[in-house]
């Protein structure tokens, strides 16, 4: 009998490290210091409050059900206004869809532009891997290039999960 959970565990276990695999997991991020040199506009809705609260989920569903019934085009994104350490307890944050312009589309109701402003000293990170892992593997890279190059971070990051590209996270350096 503990041999047939011992192989059933084994299996489980070789089956996971595979899926993760697969999805990326064992990758690292690639960053490097940059200017950002055009401007990135969000269409969406201002959160603030526990990052695990289910209004915070709900926005990013509608996000989704925006981007997928048409009345939005471009890619998933977030900007970030505090470090990703005290997200945890209490997240603000700008939840929406990367567009190209705030020209060329209508916005739902209740949804605003922000803009992540050309010019800025980033940290820009990305990784070849599935929007279910990159987040946490982007920001340790992040957090690991700023402790290497003596940088200090502003706590502003833009996420940016392409649907044909790398995931990125672009952190504004002081």
């Amino acid at each position: 009998m503990n041999r047939i959970f011992l192989g059933l565990a084994l299996l489980l276990i070789v089956g996971f490290s595979a899926v993760y695999w697969q999805m990326g997991g064992f990758k690292a991020a690639t960053v490097t210091l940059e200017t950002t040199t055009q401007p990135y506009f969000l269409a969406g809705r201002y959160y603030a409050g526990p990052a695990q609260d289910e209004a915070f989920g709900d926005l990013t569903r509608e996000a989704y059900n925006a981007r997928k019934s048409g009345k939005l085009r471009g890619d998933f994104g977030n900007i970030f206004y505090n470090s990703p350490e005290s997200t945890r307890d209490s997240a603000r944050v700008f939840v929406g869809v990367l567009v190209a312009d705030t020209t060329s589309q209508t916005l739902p109701a209740g949804y605003t532009y922000r803009t992540f402003a050309a010019g800025q000293r980033v940290l820009h990170a990305r990784i070849q891997a599935s929007y279910l892992v990159a987040p946490d593997k982007l920001y340790s890279g992040i957090t690991a290039a700023a402790e290497a190059q003596k940088l200090k971070l502003s706590h502003v990051y833009l996420e940016h999960f392409p649907d044909q590209s790398k995931p990125e996270v672009f952190a504004v350096v002081k």
